[in-house]
C-alpha cells in the first residue's frame, strides 16, 4: 500500500515544500492556458471553413489599401463607407484590415456563465461578419495563424482580395495599454491568445513587415487611420490616437510606394450631421445591425443602442497626405 512521505519542518523541507507548490502552481497555470487555447481552436472548427476544402480565384492585384485601427469595430464605425465601396467596386485592390487590440475593455479572457466565447471574441467575429456583409457573403472567412518576429497572431482571408489581421492585444488594461506603450517605450503589452509580450518596437516592426509583405509586386498603397490630432479630433479614445501615432512613425519608411494617407474623425462626430446619403446611409445602419446581431448570438448585449447610434450614418475624412515614390 503506498504511503505518503511526511514533509520535515526544518528549513530545507519547508523550502522544498514551497518550491514544489510553486512548480505545481505554474504547471496548472500553463496547463490552463493550453486548455483555453485548445478550446478556442475547437470552437473555431465549426465557425471557420477548412482551407483544404475551399479554393479561391487568384487575382493579380494592382494596388493595396490598409485600414489600421485599435478596436474591432473602429473601421465599421468611422470609415465603413470607404471600406465597403472598395470591397464592392475595386476587385483589383487588395484590402487589408489590421486591428491591434482585442477590444476586451479590460475584461481579458473572463467569460460570462453559459457563454460559448468571451466578449472580445464576439466583437472580433462581429467585425469579420460585418466585412463579409460588405462582400455580400460571397466568400467564407478562412482563419490561419501567422508568425512574424517570433509573435503568433491570426489572419482571416475573405475571398481573393480581403485580409484581416488581429493582434488581440489587451484593451484598456489598468497597468498598460497602447497609449501607455507609446508614452513609455520601455513597457510591454500582452495579447489575449498566447500571452506574448509586445514592445512598441515589436508592434511597429510587425506592421512594417505586414505592409512590406502585402505590397510585394505593387507600387501603390493607400492607408486609412484615425486622426491622431486632438486639435482636429478632440474627445478621442487614447488608444485610437496611439495606434495612429505608432503607425505614422513608420509611415515614412515606405518610400518605395506611391502612397496616400487618410485620417478620419472619430467620437467628435457624434454632434455632427448624418452626412451619408441614400444607400451609403442605409448600409451604415445595416452594418451596425449585423454587428449587434452577432453579439446577441453569443449572448452579449446588442450595441445598436442610442449611445453607439450617435456615430452611425456618418463619415468625416479630416486630412489627406499624398506622397509619390521617391525613386
Amino acid at each position: 500500500m503506498p504511503t505518503s512521505k511526511p514533509i520535515p519542518f526544518d528549513g530545507t523541507g519547508r523550502m522544498r515544500f514551497i518550491k514544489d507548490r510553486w512548480q505545481m502552481k505554474n504547471f496548472f497555470k500553463f496547463f490552463f492556458r493550453f486548455l483555453v487555447t485548445l478550446g478556442y481552436r475547437l470552437s473555431l472548427q465549426h465557425q471557420i471553413p477548412s482551407v483544404q476544402n475551399h479554393k479561391e480565384t487568384v487575382v493579380k492585384h494592382e494596388h493595396s489599401s490598409f485600414f489600421i485601427v485599435a478596436h474591432p469595430d473602429d473601421i465599421e464605425l468611422f470609415m465603413g463607407r470607404e471600406a465597403r465601396h472598395q470591397i464592392l467596386e475595386q476587385p483589383l485592390t487588395k484590402k487589408i484590415f489590421i486591428v491591434l487590440s482585442a477590444g476586451d475593455a479590460n475584461r481579458k479572457n473572463r467569460r460570462k456563465p453559459f457563454r460559448e466565447i468571451t466578449w472580445w471574441e464576439a466583437r472580433e467575429r462581429a467585425h469579420t461578419e460585418a466585412i463579409r456583409f460588405w462582400d455580400q457573403y460571397r466568400h467564407p472567412a478562412i482563419e490561419s495563424e501567422v508568425e512574424i518576429h517570433g509573435h503568433h497572431f491570426f489572419k482571416i482571408t475573405i475571398g481573393p482580395s480581403i485580409i484581416l489581421y488581429n493582434l488581440r492585444l489587451t484593451d484598456a488594461d489598468k497597468t498598460t495599454s497602447l497609449d501607455t506603450l507609446v508614452q513609455n517605450k520601455n513597457q510591454h503589452i500582452f495579447d489575449l491568445t498566447y500571452d506574448q509580450a509586445y514592445s512598441l518596437d515589436d508592434i511597429q516592426n510587425i506592421l512594417f513587415d505586414l505592409v512590406q509583405h502585402e505590397t510585394q509586386g505593387l507600387d501603390k498603397a493607400n492607408f486609412y487611420i484615425m486622426d491622431e490630432s486632438y486639435k482636429r479630433n478632440p474627445q478621442d479614445h487614447k488608444d485610437h490616437k496611439a495606434t495612429s501615432v505608432l503607425f505614422r512613425d513608420i509611415y515614412p519608411k515606405f518610400s518605395h510606394l506611391d502612397k496616400n494617407l487618410y485620417g478620419y474623425l472619430t467620437y467628435f462626430i457624434k454632434d455632427k450631421e448624418i452626412n451619408l446619403q441614400d444607400e451609403d446611409r442605409e448600409k451604415s445602419f445595416a452594418t451596425w445591425t449585423v454587428i449587434a446581431d452577432e453579439l446577441e448570438k453569443y449572448g452579449y448585449k446588442r450595441n445598436d443602442d442610442p449611445h453607439h447610434m450617435q456615430w452611425v450614418g456618418k463619415e468625416y475624412n479630416s486630412y489627406t497626405v499624398r506622397e509619390l515614390n521617391e525613386k
